[in-house]
């Protein structure tokens, strides 16, 4: 079997180029960039941290290749929009898969 890296339609044996895409078919089926970015992903948390401390930790592990999810507790968003900040400081997640390499980096700075 033969498969459209762009459409990622099936072609049967023999067939070189996509029909719609006019691409070169490729024999395995892989992953594509928006494949990955439209993967489900299992968020874990990895702890609370303040208004001002939230900066900094989400700039190192994105500069590590980890993303960060943001959400703020209760009320915590409506007092961060109203007031500028929040009391409930701001729990940080990351994918699950990538917990224990955050933690090792916080453990480091």
């Amino acid at each position: 079997m033969s498969w459209c890296s762009k459409c990622k339609a099936e072609y049967i044996d023999g067939v070189t180029r996509c029909g719609d895409c006019d691409v070169e078919l490729i024999d395995e089926k892989s992953e594509t960039e928006e494949d990955i970015v439209n993967k489900p992903v299992d968020w874990a948390l990895l702890k609370n941290f303040s208004e001002s401390e939230t900066y900094v930790i989400e700039t190192l592990l994105k500069e590590e290749g980890i993303p960060v999810l943001k959400r703020r507790r209760g009320v915590g968003g409506y007092l961060k929009v109203s007031a500028g900040m929040s009391i409930f400081g701001v729990d940080l997640y990351v994918p699950s898969e990538e917990l224990n390499r955050a933690k090792e980096l916080l453990e480091k700075k």
